[in-house]
C-alpha cells in the first residue's frame, strides 16, 4: 500500500509540475504575441512632395535675394526642407531661378546596393523628391563656382563645417564680395509651426506611443527588470512600423526621481511607482513625448496618491493656458504655481518668497516644442531657454506668443530624491545662510521622508489650435481611478 501511495504522490507532483509549466509557457506565449488591440493602422504617407515644396516656397520668400547651400550634415533642417533621408546629399536652392531646387546625390551603384540597399539615385531625386535638377554629388564643388556668379549673398548651415570651409575657399578664389550667412535660425523658425501633414505624422506617433504605454500596464509585474519594460514598449513601436524616437526612460522606485534615468537595469519590486517617459517616431522621423507614472501594485499608496494628484492638478491647470495669444511660458508658470502652493500646503516649503526653497523641488519647466527633434528647435523668447535658474520660477519671463500649429509638451513633475536634504549647502549655500538651510531642513525633514523615493511626472502632447488647444494624447488615461481600474483589469 505504501508503494502505491508513493507512486500516486509522485504522479500528482508530476501532473502539478506539468500544469505549472503549461501555465508559464502559455503566459510567455501571450506576452510574445502582440494582440490586435496594440496594432495601429498606419497610413502610408511617408512623403508629401507638396508639403516640402510649400516649405521651400516659404523659405524662398525669406531669402529671395540669396542662394542656399545645405547638406545632409545639417540633420533635420536638411530633411525638413528637402525630405531627402539618405546620409549623403546636398541641396542648392536658388529662389530667383526658374529651376530653384537642385539636389546632388549619390548615383545608383550596384556594388553599394548589394551592401546597403538601393539608393534613390539621380532619377529618384527628381521623381520622388521633386528636385528640378539632380547631379552626382561628386560634381558639387565643380558646380558651385557658377552658382557664386549669380548672387552676392550665400546662406550655409553652421553644422556643415566641411562644406562651409570648401565654399569659403571658392568664394576667396572667385574674388567676388559675397556675404555668407547662417540659414539655421531661419529654418528653425519655420519648424516652430507645424503644417497639417506634420501634425498627422505626430498624431500617428502619439497613437502608437499610447498603445505602448497600455502594453506596459498589461504586462508589468514585480520581478521584471526595467529593460524588460523597455523591450515591451519598443516591440509595440516596431510591430507598428515606427521607430524609437528617443531612448526610453523607465524609472522604477527611486529611479523615478532621476529625470532622465537611462540605465534601465533595476528590478521592479512591490510598492514601486514606475515612471515611463517614452516616444515613438513616425517613419519620416516626427516625434512624440508621453509620460505616465503608475503603481506597480495596481494601487497608489496614500503618499504616492497625494503627490500624484498634486502633479495632475498642476497639469490640468497649466494645460488650460495653451491658446493663441497667450505666451509660451504661461502654461509652465501656471503649473509650477500650483506645485509650489501644494508643496507649501503639505509643509514641504516654509516660505514661498524664498527662490531656493522652490527651486529645491522644481527641476524643470513644463513645456518644450515637439517635432523632428523630440525637444524641437525654435526660439521661445528673448532669453536662454537652457538657463533654467533664470526663467522657470520667474513669471516676468513669458516668451513669445503661442500660435496655432505649435506642438508642445505639458509635463509637470515632482521628484523626492533620497537624502537630498543632506545636500542643501552644496545646492544653495550661495543663496542662504547655514542657519536658514538648517532651519528649513529641520522643519521639512519629517514630511519629506514620508515622500522620499517618490517621483511623478505626467506628460501629454498639446497642439495649439485656432480657438484653444487639442491634447493629442489626452485619450491615454491619467486620473488615479482610471489607472487603478486599468491595472486591476
Amino acid at each position: 500500500m505504501k508503494r502505491y501511495a508513493t507512486i500516486i504522490i509522485l504522479l500528482i507532483i508530476i501532473i502539478v509540475q506539468i500544469f505549472i509549466l503549461r501555465l508559464f509557457f502559455s503566459f510567455e506565449k501571450k506576452r510574445c504575441v502582440l494582440p490586435e488591440r496594440f496594432l495601429y493602422e498606419i497610413t502610408e504617407n511617408d512623403y508629401d512632395a507638396l508639403a516640402y515644396k510649400n516649405r521651400r516656397d516659404r523659405l524662398y520668400d525669406v531669402v529671395s535675394d540669396g542662394v542656399i547651400i545645405i547638406s545632409a550634415k545639417a540633420g533635420n533642417d536638411f530633411k525638413y526642407i528637402t525630405g531627402f533621408d539618405e546620409r549623403v546629399g546636398t541641396a542648392i536652392l536658388q529662389p530667383k531661378s526658374e529651376t530653384p531646387f537642385t539636389l546632388f546625390v549619390e548615383p545608383y551603384n550596384l556594388f553599394a546596393a548589394q551592401w546597403t540597399g538601393e539608393l534613390y539615385g539621380i532619377e529618384g531625386a527628381i521623381e520622388k523628391f521633386g528636385a528640378d535638377k539632380a547631379f552626382d554629388i561628386a560634381t558639387l564643388l565643380e558646380e558651385i563656382p557658377g552658382i557664386l556668379k549669380t548672387t552676392n549673398k550665400l546662406f550655409l548651415h553652421s553644422n556643415d563645417k566641411e562644406l562651409k570651409s570648401e565654399v569659403e575657399k571658392l568664394i576667396k578664389s572667385s574674388k567676388r564680395k559675397i556675404e555668407v550667412l547662417d540659414i539655421d535660425a531661419i529654418i528653425h523658425e519655420m519648424r516652430v509651426v507645424k503644417d497639417e501633414w506634420e501634425i498627422a505624422q505626430i498624431r500617428q506617433a502619439v497613437n502608437v506611443t499610447a498603445l505602448a504605454h497600455k502594453r506596459v500596464w498589461e504586462t508589468v509585474m514585480t520581478g521584471q527588470k526595467e529593460y524588460e519594460v523597455q523591450a515591451e514598449i519598443e516591440y509595440v513601436y516596431r510591430k507598428n512600423g515606427l521607430k524609437v524616437g528617443f531612448y526610453s526612460i523607465i524609472g522604477s522606485g527611486p529611479n523615478a526621481t532621476v529625470l532622465h534615468h537611462y540605465k534601465n537595469n533595476r528590478e521592479i519590486i512591490q510598492g514601486d511607482l514606475l515612471l515611463v517617459d517614452i516616444g515613438a517616431a513616425s517613419k519620416v522621423g516626427y516625434n512624440t513625448d508621453i509620460t505616465r507614472t503608475i503603481p506597480v501594485s495596481g494601487k497608489f499608496s496614500k503618499e504616492q496618491k497625494i503627490i500624484y494628484e498634486l502633479v495632475l492638478k498642476a497639469f490640468d491647470e497649466g494645460v488650460k493656458e495653451f491658446m493663441p495669444g497667450n505666451k509660451v511660458l504661461d502654461p509652465s508658470h501656471k503649473a509650477i504655481n500650483v506645485l509650489v502652493n501644494g508643496l507649501y500646503d503639505l509643509g514641504l516649503i516654509t516660505d514661498t518668497t524664498q527662490w531656493w526653497q522652490k527651486r529645491f523641488y522644481i527641476q524643470h519647466r513644463t513645456s518644450h516644442y515637439i517635432g523632428l527633434n523630440v525637444h524641437d528647435v525654435g526660439l521661445y523668447g528673448d532669453f536662454d531657454i537652457n538657463n533654467r535658474d533664470e526663467h522657470i520660477l520667474s513669471p516676468e519671463f513669458q516668451g513669445r506668443e503661442l500660435l496655432p500649429g505649435m506642438v508642445l509638451s505639458m509635463e509637470p513633475g515632482l521628484y523626492f530624491m533620497e537624502n537630498k536634504l543632506d545636500h542643501l549647502k552644496d545646492l544653495f549655500g550661495h543663496l542662504a545662510t547655514e542657519e536658514e538651510l538648517n532651519d528649513f531642513a529641520q522643519k521639512v525633514r519629517p514630511i519629506y521622508e514620508k515622500y522620499q523615493g517618490i517621483g511623478v511626472r505626467i506628460e501629454d502632447v498639446i497642439l495649439v489650435t485656432q480657438d484653444g488647444h487639442e491634447n493629442l494624447s489626452g485619450h491615454l488615461p491619467k486620473k488615479v481611478y482610471e489607472i487603478e481600474n486599468w491595472l486591476k483589469d
